[in-house]
């Protein structure tokens, strides 16, 4: 049982035999074909944004004296509705020097947050990223910011935004919301790890 528990991220299930570009606007797609060990060849859509990875960031908030954290209420264009999120945003290399950078960058533009004690969350044999969907290119990196204070002048949001703050959400609310489907899923994904790293050091 525990061989069958263990998984080689490194590792490929299949071999990349081609890849084409289809369409590229705010995201890309394309046609990639693969070629499975017993010989099957299968194309695919892939779609992702076409940049190195890391593709981008996502930011977990914990206030350490109420026990609580930041979300956002934010519009989901592919679902046409509003979903709870983490603080998230893509890692430009026109804009900034490093992923941590972004983070901070996107706290600012979208929690209005600045500061605090950041903890990169990424795990040591996922250099690249946490893979964010099973048909999608984007990896990203996992944060925790403990402690964040107020951003009395955070900076501009981009004009496609749609959000709306709220602050000192309960674990137990969170948690009630990621089990009833409203967050997505790298916020999910970041939420879990950062209330494990705080539980670990005894701080929830």
């Amino acid at each position: 049982m525990a061989d069958k528990l263990q998984l080689n991220v490194q590792g490929t299930a299949a071999t990349v035999i081609s890849e084409t570009q289809l369409h590229k606007r705010y995201i890309s797609v394309w046609n990639r074909k693969t070629r499975f060990d017993d010989g099957r060849e299968i194309e695919w859509d892939v779609v992702g944004h076409d940049t190195p990875y890391p593709t981008f960031v996502t930011v977990f908030t914990f206030d350490s004296k109420k026990k609580t954290t930041c979300i956002l209420k934010e519009y989901a264009q592919g679902t046409n509705e509003v979903k709870y999120t983490c603080t998230a945003g893509s890692y430009d290399r026109r804009k900034h020097s490093s992923p941590l950078e972004s983070a901070e960058h996107e706290l600012s533009e979208e929690a209005r947050l600045k500061g605090g004690k950041w903890i990169n969350m990424l795990p040591d044999d996922q250099p690249d990223g946490i893979s964010e969907l099973k048909w999608g290119k984007n990896r990203f990196v996992p944060y925790l910011c403990i402690d964040p204070e107020q951003d009395p002048q955070p900076r501009a949001r981009d004009n496609e935004e749609w959000m709306e703050v709220i602050n000192d959400v309960p674990i137990a609310d969170l948690k009630r919301f990621i089990t009833t489907g409203q967050v997505m899923l790298p916020s999910v994904q970041t939420a879990w790890m950062a209330l494990d790293y705080l539980a670990e050091h005894g701080l929830l």
